[in-house]
C-alpha cells in the first residue's frame, strides 16, 4: 500500500487539482468496481478504506489490495488500458474518494511538469511494493508477511475483516485466527 502524505498533496499543482477534483462517498459494503466493469477511475482516499479483490480459479474472495486515507487506488489494466477487468473494489468502511478519470490525469501531466514526476515515482513505488508482494508470497512464512504487515499498516487489523486480511496475506482465517 503506497501512501500519498498530505505534505506532498500539498503542492500547489497538486492541491489545486485535488480541490477541483470529483469527490464520491461510498458506504460500506459499497462496490465502486464490479469483476467485468471497467474501471473509470483512480481514487483518492480522503477517508475510510477500500480493497481491490479478485475470485481465484476455485472461486475464493482474494484480497490484492488496500487503500486508506492519502492512498490510491485503482485496476491498473483497465484504468489505463481499457481492458477486460478481474478485479472488483468495495469499501471496507463509509469512505470518501477524489476521483480522476484517465483524462484528468493526462491534462494534469500536461500541465505541471511536477505532478508528472510525483505520479512517475508513485508508479514506481506501486510496481516495487507488488513486484515484492509476489516474492513475499513465494519466499516468506505466513507468520513473517503477517509481522510485516503488522508493522508497515498496524491499523488494518481494526479496520479489515479476517478473512480479508487472511486471503491478502495468503493464508486461510483458520490460520490468521
Amino acid at each position: 500500500m503506497i501512501s500519498i502524505e498530505p505534505q506532498v498533496q500539498s503542492n500547489d499543482d497538486l492541491a489545486t487539482f485535488i480541490k477541483e477534483a470529483k469527490t464520491l462517498h461510498f458506504n460500506k459494503g459499497d462496490a465502486l468496481v464490479t469483476p467485468g466493469e471497467r474501471c473509470k477511475y483512480l481514487y483518492l482516499v480522503e477517508s475510510g478504506i477500500l480493497r481491490s479483490y479478485y475470485f481465484d480459479t476455485k472461486g475464493n474472495n482474494i484480497t490484492h489490495w488496500f487503500a486508506s486515507e492519502h492512498m490510491l487506488i485503482t485496476i491498473p489494466p483497465s484504468f489505463f488500458n481499457s481492458e477486460d477487468n478481474v478485479f472488483g473494489i468495495e469499501a471496507l468502511e463509509d469512505t470518501k474518494v477524489s476521483v480522476f478519470t484517465y483524462n484528468d490525469l493526462e491534462y494534469m501531466f500536461e500541465k505541471s511538469r511536477c505532478i508528472e514526476r510525483l505520479f512517475r515515482i508513485i508508479v514506481t513505488q506501486i510496481m516495487v511494493t507488488l513486484g515484492q508482494k509476489v516474492i513475499d508470497l513465494q519466499t516468506k512464512t505466513a507468520l513473517a508477511r503477517y509481522n510485516e504487515l503488522l508493522l508497515n499498516f498496524p491499523e488494518i487489523f481494526n479496520r479489515a475483516s479476517l478473512g480479508h486480511i487472511a486471503s491478502y496475506l495468503g493464508i486461510t482465517q483458520q490460520s490468521l485466527s
